[in-house]
């Protein structure tokens, strides 16, 4: 056996032996030849020899969604030199398009180093159906893998022509996709979005259309559909979303709908009213879902830092004591109020080591504790149901001297609330068990936070503090009263 049949021979049991897609190009591109693997994943063999490389095989920009200007096989011809890890392809398969990826492209070259060809080689991408549809086929959402907005609007405009009346609309939103995107990241908040797109296509009927409308809204559309099976769709819809337990906020959302009636209604004034009639939906279940979103931020701090949700309820009938005494308006004992549950909610941005440190915390540590009122701040200014209370939130940690955190300001430029919470935050803090160190008695406490009053404490409030304390008024308040308060 001559150098040139071995050669042959070693190829061959290459092309077989392998389990990526092996596919041979001669110098003008035509396919030449493919190995048993390509085959088996795009489905064909001598349908495709002969033809352009570049005509079966798609190479997509990753970034643009749009087929490249220049073929990599194309380029490996035209230079010589090989291509390593080219990206994610469209070949078109007996089965329609399908996703691969080029891991490389080599040239190929003679003894005398002329080039005469190519190899292109590839294998299955795991998993990539929504990111081919989405890229290559268009009318798809890339992260949920319903219809997009564009491919929707299209179909709109196709029905018009069509007898498919009644027609049911139904707009859905996401409750509090902002708050989840901000608190635990923008991949839980793509979990809620990929979870309402599967509750959706689960509750609807099989030719039922559902595509992304917008950041946080889907639009469902139902051929053949009355009032009767839509209310059905949505109560399923509800229903699922109820179940759905794997997500960290409860999956909630606001539906609203219409029925277009007959050819001479247009479909479009039918989405709005739809949408319309979400938006309203969504005030009235605002306050609701205020509940939620407080409670779900107070759970994670509980979980995570030493505070407990008895801690925060005493926080909050103390800041209330105080602003009656005070003659608040009822505006700012509601954010009084608020401003007690979550005052160190940012704390969740802060390493459980630091949180539960038995012992004193190093500077560094400190340093890094001290955040939390930034990011308190920055998690509660992106949620529109708490940001009224995002600036307390910042400055909660101030003193009256101006020696506190994080501005340095001082008497009267702390805002009043931030000057009640410093107080009856203290005060909690030296009557209940530190892992530090044990309670005060409640003489001990006051005496502590009289001694302070002009300097981290505003005097004023002290003194009312005081009086409510010593006239008993304040355990009066745990007892019964104001621990009923409730603004959410």
């Amino acid at each position: 056996m001559d150098r040139r049949e071995s050669v042959d021979l070693l190829f061959k049991a290459t092309m077989l032996g392998v389990d990526e897609g092996i596919v041979i190009i001669e110098k003008k591109g035509g396919i030449v030849d493919l190995n048993p693997s390509a085959q088996q994943i795009i489905g064909f063999k001598e349908e495709i020899k002969g033809r352009p490389f570049c005509q079966v095989f798609k190479v997509i920009d990753e970034k643009t969604g749009e087929e490249v200007i220049e073929n990599p096989v194309e380029k490996v011809l035209r230079k010589g030199i090989p291509i390593e890890r080219v990206g994610r392809t469209i070949v078109h398969t007996k089965q329609g398009p399908k996703a691969v990826m080029i891991s490389r492209v080599m040239p190929i070259k003679n003894d005398r180093g002329e080039l005469f060809g190519a190899i292109a080689v590839f294998h299955n991408v795991v998993d990539e159906g929504i990111w081919f549809r989405d890229q290559w086929l268009g009318p798809y959402d890339l992260l949920t893998g319903v219809y997009n907005r564009k491919a929707m609007e299209k179909y709109i405009k196709r029905l018009k022509g069509e007898d498919v009346f009644p027609i049911g609309i139904i707009v859905v939103d996401v409750n509090g996709l902002r708050f989840v995107n901000h608190v635990f990241g923008c991949e839980e908040g793509d979990k809620l979005l990929k979870k309402t797109a599967e509750i959706l296509k689960k509750s609807t009927r099989k030719n039922d259309l559902v595509a992304r409308w917008g950041g946080d809204e889907f639009l469902v559309i139902l051929p053949h559909a009355d009032l009767d099976v839509v209310r059905e769709v949505i109560v399923r819809i509800q229903d699922n979303c109820f179940a759905a337990g794997d997500t960290k906020v409860q999956l909630s959302v606001v539906m609203g709908y219409a029925i277009k009636k007959c050819q001479k209604e247009d479909l479009e004034e039918a989405v709005k009213e739809a949408e319309e009639f979400m938006y309203r939906r969504k005030l009235m279940v605002n306050e609701s879902y205020h509940n939620t979103v407080i409670n779900t931020l107070v759970t994670t701090l509980h979980i995570k830092s030493i505070e407990t949700q008895e801690h925060a309820e005493r926080l909050k009938t103390y800041s209330i004591a105080i602003g009656k005494e005070m003659s608040l308006p009822h505006k700012d004992l509601d954010e009084l109020a608020l401003l007690a549950v979550l005052h160190d909610v940012g704390k969740i941005g802060i390493k459980e080591s630091i949180l539960k440190k038995p012992g004193p915390l190093t500077p560094q540590e400190w340093e890094e504790m001290k955040q939390h009122c930034e990011i308190g701040y920055r998690i509660v200014q992106n949620i529109p149901e708490l940001s009224a209370v995002a600036e307390y939130i910042l400055f909660h940690h101030e003193r009256w001297d101006g020696k506190g955190y994080p501005r340095g300001l001082k008497g009267e430029e702390i805002p009043l609330l931030c000057r009640i919470l410093a107080v009856v935050d203290a005060y909690d803090a030296m009557t209940h068990d530190r892992v530090y160190r044990k309670a005060l008695s409640e003489n001990e406490a006051i005496a502590e936070i009289k001694k302070n009053s002009g300097t981290q404490f505003d005097p004023k409030i002290v003194d009312v503090f005081y009086n409510l304390v010593v006239s008993d008024k304040i355990n009066s308040c745990l007892e019964g009263g104001e621990k009923k308060w409730r603004t959410f």
